[in-house]
């Protein structure tokens, strides 16, 4: 075949051929695109759709949740967790015993949620606070713990240890301080009907009613000074001039079903010659077929020749109700004319705790 002329036009089979596949190739990306795209969006439109659904059945549970909680159920209305604020309120009581020798004043008790100066959590909607003056006028050492012999009891007679306090144990000899004892309580308790206990498991326990000015005149000493009291022993003349009937003495709280008998005793020596001698070796207390012997004794001296007047204690425990006893001095081979003798007394009270 002869080469075409410049000028001339080829013929169509001549001509470069279009490429027909890539056409349809772009076609269908594009139809594959679009369809993707609808599928994208209408996974995002059922995405927020979902969340926003899900979203209101949550906040209609919680608002359904709460409305139970805050309601009635039953007939049982049910709380939350959170104590109810109550403001703090006092209470006087100025109430008085004498507790192992050491005077306790109830002055007044308040009834708070919480006390700033009351470090320990608890779990209870409230606290009663009781105030105290403690008065130790003796000479002697109380050995007791609060946390031991205190206790709240409750108008359902439930029995409440302090979960805080100022003071645990007992104030110095010949000092006198405030102090108090904080107990977990509901915060509706009726505190008119509750009362202080003091006094251990083993112990004469003092009840004490938290309201103004209780009646605790049972717990109070009963002291007579008897007529005639008195005998000649070891050449020695013998008085009893005071006999007191009491819930503690000496720093100690008398045992359950016990009381304190103190007998003051005055000594004269009318005779030529020194006597030296102890009490707690020869005198014991008769009650019923029991001789007692002494708890303590100031009584062990030497009492001069032609002195008077020479004076001292001697404590025995009886048991309550107790109104009569003897006093005996046995027969001692360390004293001269040691015959036994006897004072007969009378106790004018020995009341016995309800």
């Amino acid at each position: 075949m002869p080469p075409p002329q410049p000028g001339s036009v080829p013929p169509p089979y001549a001509r470069p051929q279009r490429n027909s596949s890539r056409g349809v190739i772009a076609g269908i990306s594009c139809g594959v695109l679009l369809i993707i795209l609808l599928i994208v969006i209408v996974c995002g439109a059922l995405s927020v759709g979902g969340y926003l659904l899900l979203r209101n059945l949550a906040s209609t549970g919680t608002t359904t949740s709460s409305s139970h909680s805050s309601g009635t159920s039953g007939g049982t209305t049910l709380h939350s967790n959170t104590p109810t604020s109550i403001p703090t309120r006092t209470f006087p009581v100025n109430g008085t015993v004498t507790y192992s020798s050491i005077t306790i004043t109830v002055m007044s008790v308040q009834l708070a949620n919480s006390f700033p100066d009351d470090l320990n959590a608890t779990n209870s909607a409230a606290l009663l606070r009781v105030l105290l003056k403690e008065n130790n006028e003796t000479n002697d050492f109380a050995s007791y713990s609060y946390h031991e012999v205190a206790r709240l009891i409750l108008p359902n007679q439930t029995s409440v240890a302090p979960n805080a306090l100022q003071y645990g144990g007992a104030p110095e000899p010949s000092s006198t301080r405030t102090n108090w004892l904080d107990f977990p309580v509901p915060n509706n308790v009726d505190v008119s009907h509750t009362l202080l206990r003091l006094g251990g498991p083993t112990e004469a326990s003092m009840d004490i009613p938290l309201q103004n000015k209780p009646d605790l005149t049972k717990y109070d000493p009963s002291t007579t000074r008897p007529t005639n009291a008195q005998t000649t022993y070891a050449g020695l003349k013998w008085t009893v001039t005071e006999t007191t009937v009491s819930w503690s003495a000496h720093g100690k709280q008398a045992d359950s079903g016990k009381r304190f008998l103190t007998l003051s005793f005055r000594v004269d020596n009318p005779s030529d010659q020194d006597v030296g001698f102890n009490a707690d070796d020869f005198m014991r207390l008769q009650v019923g077929s029991d001789r007692l012997p002494p708890t303590v004794s100031t009584l062990h001296m030497i009492v001069k020749a032609g002195t008077t007047n020479q004076t001292g204690d001697v404590i025995f425990a009886l048991p309550e109700g107790t109104t009569a006893c003897t006093v005996i001095m046995m027969h001692s081979d360390l004293l001269p004319n040691s015959q036994e003798a006897q004072i007969p007394l009378q106790l004018s009270s020995n009341k016995i705790s309800a």
